[in-house]
C-alpha cells in the first residue's frame, strides 16, 4: 500500500488489536475486508456506524470492503461478554431486518453478502464434521467472551457463534480473497477463531488477519448501542430523526469530543487539530460538537439534511430571524413533543388537557411573563385559542419559556 492504513487508525485512537502487523503490511492492494453486522433490529446505530466508517477508510487506502450480513448468525444471538441469552426473532422478523438492513449497508456503498448462504444447504453433520473437527472445546472456554457467561450458563446455541463467525472468516478467505477481518474489540475472541480454523487448514503462513477497533463509548464508558443518551440512534431516518442525531452530537461534553472527531469522521487529523485549537478558545460556542454534529449527519444521511439541521438549530436557539418550514417541522416532530388539538380550542384548557404546566396558575405565571409563544406570537391571554395559520395549517409551533419547544399537530 502507499500510505499505510495502521498508521492512520493508530493517530486517531481508532486500532485495539492486531494479529500480525507483518501479514497485513504485505497485502496487496485490492485485498478484501469485512465486518460482520448482525439483523437483530429493523435499523443499524450510531454504534455500528463506526464500522462502517472504518472499512470505509480501508477502501480509501485501496482495500476491497465487504460487509457481512448475519442471516445465520442473526438466528442465534452472540454471546460475546453478554449476562444472558439474546431473544429468538422470528423468521418473518429476521427477513425484514436483514432487507432493510442490506439497503442501509449499500448505501454507502458496500457490497453485502448473508452469511445464510454459506450454511443454508447444510445438515447437522456438515457442521459437526466441517466445523466441529476443527476446534478443541478448551480452546473455546478459555475466551474471554465465552468464560465470562459460565457462571450464568451458556446454551450450546450461543456456543456455536462463535465457531459459524469463524467458519465464515474461512469461507471469505478461500473464495473471495478476503484476507481481512475487522470487528469491535469485544469481537476478537470471535475473530481470532476465525484465524485458528485458517491456520489449521491452510497453515501457519496463511496471510490472514485479525484486527479490532476500539468500542465506541460515552464519557462514563457505556457503549453505544440501541439506546443511548436515553434514546435510540437508529441510522433509518425513519426511526430517529436526523435533527434527533444532531442535538445528541451537540451536546456531548468536552471530554471525548476529540475522540468522536478522530473516530466518526472523514475530517483529517490535521483538521481535527485546527478544530480543537478553535475550540479550546471559547468552549462555551461548541465549535468541535458542531463540527462533529454537522459531519456525522451529513456523512449519514446527506449534506442538505445536515445543513437543515443547523438551520434549525439557529432558528431554535440562536434566535435566527429566519422561519422554520414544513419540512423543518416534520424533520423535528421525532425530536420534540407532538401534541394534537383541534383548530380553535381554548389556549389555558390544551395546556391543562397535556399537562404543559403543572396547573393553571402556573399556566397563568407564564402568560403573565410573556413566556409563551405561538408561532413567534406571545399569548397574552389563556383565553386565547390555538389556530393553524403556517405550515400548511397542519402544525403550529409552541414555545415555553426560552429553551422548550412543542409541536401541536391540527387534529382536523
Amino acid at each position: 500500500m502507499e500510505k499505510n492504513i495502521l498508521e492512520e487508525l493508530k493517530t486517531r485512537g481508532v486500532l485495539k488489536d492486531i494479529s500480525s502487523e507483518e501479514k497485513f503490511l504485505s497485502l496487496k492492494s485490492g485485498t478484501g475486508i469485512y465486518a460482520g453486522f448482525d439483523p437483530t433490529a429493523l435499523s443499524l446505530h450510531l454504534g455500528n456506524y463506526i464500522q462502517i466508517l472504518n472499512l470505509l477508510r480501508f477502501k480509501k487506502f485501496g482495500f476491497k470492503p465487504i460487509a457481512i450480513l448475519g442471516g445465520i448468525t442473526g438466528m442465534i444471538g452472540d454471546p460475546s461478554f453478554r449476562d444472558s441469552e439474546r431473544k429468538f426473532l422470528d423468521l418473518q422478523t429476521l427477513e425484514r431486518n436483514k432487507n432493510a438492513i442490506k439497503k442501509q449497508l449499500e448505501f454507502f456503498g458496500l457490497e453485502v453478502i448473508d452469511n445464510y448462504d454459506f450454511y443454508k444447504n447444510w445438515t447437522l453433520v456438515d457442521f459437526l464434521r466441517n466445523v466441529g473437527k476443527l476446534v478443541n472445546v478448551n480452546y473455546l472456554l478459555n475466551k474471554d467472551s465465552i468464560a465470562t457467561r459460565l457462571n450464568q450458563g451458556i446454551t450450546f446455541t450461543e456456543f456455536s457463534y462463535q465457531l459459524i463467525q469463524g467458519w465464515d472468516f474461512k469461507i471469505l478467505f478461500e473464495d473471495r480473497n478476503i484476507k481481512v477481518q475487522l470487528g469491535g474489540s469485544d469481537q476478537w475472541g470471535n475473530i481470532t477463531t476465525g484465524l485458528e480454523f485458517i491456520r489449521k487448514t491452510h497453515g501457519e503462513n496463511a496471510d490472514a488477519v485479525g484486527l479490532t477497533a476500539n468500542l465506541l463509548v460515552d464519557e462514563n464508558g457505556v457503549k453505544f448501542g440501541k439506546s443511548t443518551g436515553g434514546g435510540s440512534l437508529w441510522l433509518d431516518k425513519n426511526m430517529t430523526s436526523p435533527y434527533s442525531i444532531y442535538q445528541f452530537l451537540l451536546n456531548q461534553s468536552d471530554v471525548k469530543i476529540e475522540e468522536y472527531l478522530n473516530w466518526l469522521t472523514f475530517l483529517s487529523i490535521d483538521k481535527i487539530k485546527e478544530i480543537m485549537a478553535e475550540h479550546n478558545l471559547a468552549k462555551h460556542k461548541r465549535v468541535a460538537q458542531k463540527a462533529l454534529a454537522y459531519e456525522i449527519v451529513k456523512d449519514i444521511h446527506s449534506q442538505d439534511i445536515a445543513n437543515q439541521c443547523v438551520k434549525i438549530s439557529d432558528i431554535l436557539f440562536n434566535k435566527n430571524e429566519e422561519k422554520l418550514t414544513l419540512d423543518d417541522i416534520e424533520l423535528l416532530k421525532s425530536f420534540l413533543k407532538v401534541y394534537k388539538a383541534n383548530e380553535g380550542e381554548k389556549f389555558i384548557d390544551f395546556i391543562k388537557e397535556k399537562q404543559i404546566c403543572s396547573s393553571n396558575r402556573e399556566t397563568r405565571e407564564f402568560i403573565a411573563k410573556k413566556s409563551f409563544l405561538l408561532d413567534d406570537l406571545i399569548i397574552q391571554d389563556e383565553n386565547s385559542t390555538i389556530q393553524f395559520k403556517n405550515y400548511n395549517q397542519k402544525y403550529a409551533l409552541l414555545r415555553k419559556g426560552k429553551k422548550e419547544f412543542i409541536i401541536i399537530e391540527n387534529k382536523n
